[in-house]
């Protein structure tokens, strides 16, 4: 989706109908393109205040608000297979990514599609679910998203939901495989990676984060 006017609220209900999904009629991730006329900071600051605004969503419709489990600023020049991150049972990873000249590709995969009309038993599948899915890949082709444009020249937010098939979910996830065509190591990819659960009052802990300083640093991690 490109975005042409920044308006939090429209972003977060197209999210919400996208992302937040309980049944797998919906994608389970969004991609949103804001162009070239932002800069770094002003992509985090979106993200800050898009998580802030989706959490208002949960609170009403679960009972649940979003928090932190991690704020971080890297670059990404490895491929991962196809996984959900380390989490939380109702999580959602939300990617900025800034322009760079290594070309990337971004997969998602619906393991929940995949359990209920792939060849093995649902049943079977997602009680025996690992976040890291190592079997043969051409078993979820059928399942999968190649999320194309991806804009080496734009800034871009990609949010997926990473939550996991627990008897007590509330929302359905969804695999991500991160492909770099070639890499560079005298250049940057730089991602700026938010990782939020979804938690019951009384459990969150966002104070243990600085939005601030995630909005304004510089520092990239290796």
């Amino acid at each position: 989706m490109k975005i042409n006017k920044i308006v939090i609220e429209d972003i977060a209900q197209y999210c919400i109908e996208k992302v937040f999904r309980i049944n797998t009629n919906e994608p389970g991730f969004v991609h949103l393109d804001f162009g070239k006329d932002i800069n770094s900071n002003q992509l985090r600051s979106i993200m800050v205040d898009l998580k802030k605004e989706l959490s208002k969503y949960t609170t009403g419709q679960f009972n649940k608000g979003l928090t932190y489990q991690w704020l971080v600023r890297f670059d990404q020049q490895v491929d991962t297979p196809y996984h959900i991150d380390n989490a939380g049972n109702q999580s959602f990873l939300m990617l900025g990514y800034e322009p760079s000249e290594i070309e990337s590709e971004l997969y998602l995969a619906d393991y929940y599609k995949y359990a209920n009309d792939g060849e093995v038993a649902q049943k079977d599948f997602l009680e025996n679910f690992s976040p890291v899915f190592i079997e043969d890949e051409s078993l979820i082709a059928s399942y999968i998203t190649n999320v194309k444009p991806f804009d080496k020249d734009s800034y871009k937010i990609v949010l997926v939901n990473n939550s996991n098939p627990q008897a007590d979910r509330e929302t359905l996830g969804v695999f991500h495989k991160a492909k770099i065509v070639k890499g560079d190591l005298n250049r940057s990819r730089v991602v700026n990676s938010m990782l939020i659960n979804m938690l019951p009052d009384g459990e969150n802990n966002d104070s243990n984060f600085n939005e601030k300083e995630f909005i304004m640093t510089d520092v990239i991690s290796e």
